[in-house]
């Protein structure tokens, strides 16, 4: 969802990295970056890993949640060409989910800032699963949501581990790293493209015949 439907990535990273602040942890935003955004750290972890209190975690989501909802309010933007390719999709009457390992809390916020909750037919994040890309659960349990093979699914991707969750699937991968993945692996996807303005219902199609 962040780095694919908007560009709200870097904005996560700022507002963790003042959260922590508040409590008393300093960090880095690119050393953030290499080990959650890159590496394969949960924000959880790192902050743990930072000498953070376990106990202030939850503090830690309510200081975080609005300083995000209104950074995207003010910084954030869609991708290029999503809003394209998800009315290409609706009107081919192909089912879409939003699979994230954020939480529904956050997804709304972006959802809502957008307008973006009716292209989609399923929404399934952190709070439906156990564990977290690159584990494959949250892109299965929205296959099944969608009444859909997971071998006829295709994920849209800007990380390497959700490429590796989507591998781990037996699902197409459609990478489109952005500014803040751009220098990941995506060795894994099936296609790699610079923008979704290069995507159309027919590249997704073409998944399955390469």
């Amino acid at each position: 969802m962040d780095g694919v439907l908007a560009d709200t990535e870097p904005l996560h990273g700022e507002c963790f990295i003042r959260a922590f602040e508040q409590l008393g942890v300093h960090a880095d935003l690119e050393h953030y970056r290499q080990a959650v955004t890159l590496g394969g750290s949960t924000v959880r972890d790192y902050y743990l890993s930072l000498g953070g209190d376990p106990c202030d975690w939850d503090a830690l989501k309510a200081i975080k949640d609005p300083m995000l909802e209104e950074l995207v309010a003010e910084k954030g933007v869609l991708m290029p060409g999503v809003v394209d390719l998800l009315r290409a999709l609706k009107s081919e009457g192909i089912p879409v989910a939003v699979a994230t390992s954020a939480r529904r809390k956050t997804m709304s916020i972006i959802l809502n800032r957008f307008g973006l909750w009716d292209f989609f037919d399923a929404f399934i994040t952190k709070d439906n699963v156990e564990h977290e890309k690159p584990d494959p659960a949250v892109f299965l349990l929205a296959a099944r949501k969608l009444g859909v093979d997971p071998a006829r699914c295709v994920v849209v991707e800007d990380s390497p581990r959700g490429v590796a969750a989507a591998e781990r699937a037996g699902m197409k991968c459609l990478a489109c790293p952005n500014p803040s993945t751009a220098d990941g692996d995506f060795s894994g996807a099936t296609l790699v493209v610079a923008s979704l303005e290069d995507v159309d219902v027919q590249t997704l199609r073409g998944l399955f015949t390469s």
